[in-house]
């Protein structure tokens, strides 16, 4: 089983992101990424995703694509 860190997700998430929102400049979707509740979801979902990831339930390629697709899906939806 290939080990994914925290970092590792977020790194992911925050790539995602921005090839989604294209349209966005690279310093509004840092300070974005950066704020607490873009963290906290980033983390939240880590944290809920890795325990399956772990236990067998999800796939690495379901686990590095898919949800990290899905939180920044989320976060586009939340970004103001």
């Amino acid at each position: 089983m290939i080990e994914i860190s925290l970092e590792e997700f977020e790194k992911l998430v925050h790539d995602d992101f921005r090839k989604s929102n294209r349209c966005l400049e690279d310093e509004d979707i840092e300070r974005y990424l950066k704020t607490d509740e873009a963290k906290k979801v980033i983390r939240d979902a880590y944290n809920s995703d890795i325990k399956k990831y772990k236990s067998g339930e999800l796939t690495y390629k379901v686990f590095t694509i898919g949800c990290v697709s899905s939180v920044a899906y989320c976060l586009t939806y939340m970004y103001e």
